[in-house]
């Protein structure tokens, strides 16, 4: 039914910016799988595949996940952020401030909340500690591809501040951690190619410190 979308590959990458402003309306849940799909094929070591993906659409679990999560909001958004509001409200950092209070006051409309787990290390050296390096290629493969469909995304870990609860409502074990929550759905803004630094200023060449201006 939903087949591979026609899209550059480079259009995905430069315009995949969080889109935290989703319409209510429901996603069929085939493309939901196929998107987690393409999540999958991001590389794990061994490729052990340490992910799963728990998809919530249920109006009494988002509710309860919307209620925690605005609870967690109001202990992130601190004094210095609405002080910014008012004092640089056309700065681009204010604009991020007004998005993420925006999807924590509304997140429980979101149609689709998918939760990112992944399993925790069982060796002497690193027991406990989420595999990091396999989840997050997978999450982002997972938000590449909703951007294809049409689809906005955006990531979030303050629901981990509500982790004991939320988990067990939706029966996460102990030997995984639920680290990310991916809002999903029909955005209502437009796509656009978020500000960056250039890469040349984030490069360093051979060592710490030593850049090149231009090639």
């Amino acid at each position: 039914m939903y087949g591979q979308p026609e899209f550059d590959l480079f259009e995905a990458i430069y315009t995949t910016r969080s889109m935290r402003r989703l319409k209510p309306d429901p996603v069929a849940p085939a493309l939901i799988v196929k998107i987690i799909e393409a999540a999958t094929m991001g590389p794990s070591g061994s490729n052990r595949q340490p992910w799963i993906f728990i998809v919530v659409t249920q109006p009494a679990t988002r509710s309860l996940v919307a209620e925690r999560y605005r609870k967690a909001w109001e202990a992130y958004f601190r004094p210095q952020m609405r002080a910014r509001l008012l004092r640089e409200p056309d700065s681009p950092q204010s604009k991020i401030i007004r998005s993420a209070k925006y999807l924590a006051e509304h997140i429980g409309d979101v149609p689709v909340m998918i939760f990112a787990c992944v399993k925790r290390y069982n060796d002497p050296t690193r027991k406990g500690q989420p595999m990091w390096g396999a989840i997050f290629p997978a999450v982002q493969n997972l938000c590449l591809a909703a951007r294809a469909y049409g689809l906005g995304t955006s990531i979030t870990g303050l629901h981990m501040m509500f982790a004991s609860e939320i988990d067990e409502k939706l029966g996460v074990p102990q030997e995984y951690a639920n680290v990310a929550l991916i809002p999903l759905g029909y955005p209502k803004g437009r796509w656009g190619r978020p500000e960056r630094k250039p890469a040349l200023s984030v490069t360093f060449w051979d060592r710490w410190g030593v850049r090149r201006d231009a090639f």
